[in-house]
């Protein structure tokens, strides 16, 4: 879900980069996508409740993503499958540390990693967090928009 700020570039990532995300530290603009109505919106809400926000479909091709939902892939990896549930809120911003999951975002990336499957910690679906995308070579995404709903800039949304 895309929140108003952001619904006129649904492609940018910035959202996520100016705060972090739990697998993205602040400065690293991320995608956080997921591939259910259902667990997009517990994404969206967290423990924020109920606020405004856009649903918005993408298409993605990519053979650079890797799937830790998969046992195999995180051992292949050398992924602790704690690291994807860890507290990375509280490590953050309470503890002011840098939560194990951005340690391995970095570690990825480094790895010609384009993003993460990872099962979402709200719901029981899963999400797809991408940090590369859009240039040569790499994971190609689209906004799904056919009849053009998604507004050109944020003048369009007035109060």
């Amino acid at each position: 879900m895309l929140a108003p700020k952001w619904t006129h570039d649904p492609l940018s990532g910035a959202g996520a980069a100016a705060r972090g995300g739990r697998f993205n530290p602040p400065g690293l603009s991320a995608l956080y996508m997921s591939e259910d109505f259902a667990t997009a919106v517990a994404e969206y809400e967290q423990d924020l409740g109920i606020r405004p926000g856009t649903l918005c479909a993408y298409e993605v091709t990519s053979e650079r993503i890797a799937n830790l939902g998969d046992i195999p892939t995180l051992e292949a990896l050398g992924v602790d499958a704690a690291i994807l549930k860890s507290p990375w809120k509280q490590i953050a911003f309470v503890e002011r540390r840098a939560p194990p999951s951005w340690a391995l975002a970095e570690r990825l990336l480094a790895q010609d990693i384009d993003g993460v499957r990872v099962p979402s910690v709200q719901a029981s679906g899963f999400n797809l967090v991408l940090w590369r995308w859009n240039i040569e070579g790499v994971t190609k995404v689209a906004a799904l928009d056919p009849l053009r709903d998604l507004p050109a800039d944020q003048s369009s949304w007035t109060r």
